[in-house]
């Protein structure tokens, strides 16, 4: 009979639909992810979310903003722990953060899923030792929306004061020509955050590691020298703190410089009247720049959600996603196979900077993967902010908050 009823409706050309009302539809998994991500950035991974749904027969993801950033998915994560059940089956994490969560038991092992090997092999080496810190072939939290700082500027601005992006190459180079631009045009030259992410590069620049033998190093010669630096430029008068509207007041003209991940070009291009330019991060005494971004994870959930959340994040990781990923977000590619694409690479040459991400990978570095690290962060912050708000002294200051945030390593 139901031989005969699929002829029947093949032949009237909606045997496809009504064979399947027929028979039933395939029952399809829900799984839930939480994201970090608003604005244009959170628009493209709802892109990719809806292109996987379109694309599975078993799967759905439904998506859902934190609300606020990467801290609130951690927030949120941890309080799903608090109550015995995960926030949502896959999180996105940043990528220092993740430790928090492996530590405390509530991510799957993603190494032992089927196709995991083959995937990881892709990745470029520093998103590999990234997710795998200690090289055992663990792996919590899978590569995904990676990045690295750059350094945008407004030429117009450094013209009037006769500088040029050479100029801006090194942090002692950089100085001087914000003092240039100070005095030519009345504004500060740079915007520098409190957040460490750009400051962690800078560190390693300079031959120093901002987190090593289980401890925060700020208190070290080579921290000690990049953040009189820094507040240099605050004392200066030609820096202001780095704050959530800073694409905005870069856009506005009201400061020349800002450090910022590849993935802020899209916010920046809608907003910024003026064509704007990107260099490489500076350094004090070789490049360095720090892995940047997120990665995925999935919670302890039962056996057909992981199945089905690692079909999800598998997905997302191939080339072909990963370009369309790309060319909304602006992201680095996270696979050598994604960065051979000759449409990546036609495409990353049709703006200038558009390639600056890439071109940094080689001097990339993993940002530190120590648990405490999460906490230790919003430390580093008021401290940084006392250094260049309250003009505190540098080493005292420091010396402090590596002496206050060691409970925290133990």
């Amino acid at each position: 009979m139901k031989k005969r009823f699929a002829i029947l409706a093949a032949a009237f050309g909606f045997g496809g639909v009504l064979l399947g009302a027929a028979q039933g539809q395939a029952k399809r998994t829900e799984v839930t992810f939480l994201y970090g991500l608003g604005g244009e950035l959170g628009k493209a991974i709802e892109v990719m979310i809806k292109g996987f749904n379109e694309s599975q027969s078993d799967v759905t993801v439904k998506g859902e903003f934190s609300g606020s950033n990467y801290e609130g998915v951690v927030t949120k994560a941890l309080a799903g722990i608090a109550a015995g059940a995960p926030a949502a089956d896959i999180l996105q994490l940043e990528v220092s953060y993740w430790p928090r969560l492996a530590q405390a038991g509530a991510l799957e092992e993603l190494s032992k899923f089927d196709g995991f090997k083959t995937t990881f092999d892709n990745f470029w080496p520093v998103f590999k030792r990234q997710a795998d810190p200690d090289g055992n072939g663990k792996v919590f939290a899978m590569p995904w929306n990676n990045s690295n700082p750059v350094t945008y500027y407004n030429p117009d601005l450094l013209a009037k004061a006769g500088v040029k992006e050479a100029d801006l190459r090194t942090y002692t180079g950089m100085r001087e020509a914000a003092k240039k631009i100070k005095a030519a045009t009345g504004l500060p030259a740079v915007a520098i955050e409190s957040f460490p992410w750009v400051l962690e590069g800078a560190i390693a620049s300079n031959g120093g590691e901002i987190v090593k033998n289980n401890r925060l190093n700020m208190d070290s010669p080579e921290v000690l020298e990049v953040v009189n630096t820094w507040a240099g430029f605050f004392r200066d008068g030609t820096a202001v703190v780095s704050n959530a509207n800073s694409n905005l007041d870069f856009c506005a003209g009201k400061f020349a410089i800002r450090f910022s991940s590849v993935a802020s070009r899209p916010n920046i291009k809608n907003n910024c009247k003026f064509a704007f330019k990107v260099a490489p991060l500076p350094y004090f005494k070789k490049p360095s720049v720090p892995v940047g971004g997120a990665t995925l994870a999935i919670s302890k959930i039962s056996p057909d959600k992981q199945k089905a959340a690692w079909q999800f994040i598998k997905w997302l990781t191939q080339p072909e996603q990963q370009f369309t990923f790309i060319k909304m977000s602006n992201y680095v590619p996270i696979t050598r196979p994604t960065s051979e694409l000759k449409a990546f690479k036609d495409y990353i040459a049709s703006e200038q900077g558009l390639d600056m991400g890439v071109r940094q990978l080689p001097f990339a570095r993993p940002r530190p993967s120590t648990g405490a690290y999460f906490q230790v962060t919003t430390e580093i912050v008021k401290s940084l902010e006392s250094i260049y708000l309250n003009n505190t002294p540098v080493e005292s200051t420091l010396k402090d908050l590596v002496t206050r945030t060691a409970p925290l390593f133990k």
